[in-house]
């Protein structure tokens, strides 16, 4: 885990802003064709002292169920995406995996819009990191759906042996 409890609020703010940047340009370029650069996300903000990060999500045709509203499969990956680049950061890993992520779906949004997602640190311990996330519709500013879920904070070196 990197030190983030003995960090100034600027020297974090900092580095979350870098963190993010980063997160963006692995999912966007260097997964271009995978489901994470397909997501098209982009930065909507993040907060070392509320230790939140926005992300945002174009809804896009291919996004969209049988009667045109965002797929909740597509909710679910945004949430993950969102969330666990939050966890990474905190777990200060590049591998974060996800041991559970609960959606629920409150309303429908549809294509031309654009998903919101807010993820937020709960609790971090030593072996799992708990976080949250809500989901809201750029045009309208409704809440679209909310998520818990937790990560397992991974060293990588010692696990890949």
């Amino acid at each position: 885990m990197i030190g983030w409890k003995s960090m100034e609020s600027d020297e974090g703010q900092k580095l979350m802003e870098a963190h993010v940047e980063k997160t963006l340009y692995q999912n966007n370029i260097e997964q271009e064709e995978q489901i994470n650069g397909m997501m098209r996300c982009s930065a909507g903000g993040c907060s070392f002292d509320d230790q939140t990060i926005v992300f945002e999500f174009p809804i896009e045709k291919w996004q969209t169920n049988r009667v045109g509203q965002l797929h909740g499969g597509i909710i679910c990956t945004a949430f993950d995406l969102s969330i666990a680049a939050l966890a990474r950061f905190y777990i200060g890993e590049n591998f974060a995996p996800t041991v559970s992520l609960n959606v629920n779906y409150i309303r429908p949004a549809g294509e031309g819009d654009t998903l919101v997602i807010t993820a937020k640190v709960t609790s971090i311990g030593r072996r799992l990191t708990h976080l949250t996330g809500e989901a809201h519709s750029k045009k309208t500013g409704k809440v679209i759906a909310s998520a818990s879920s937790v990560y397992i904070n991974v060293d990588t070196d010692k696990e890949h042996k």
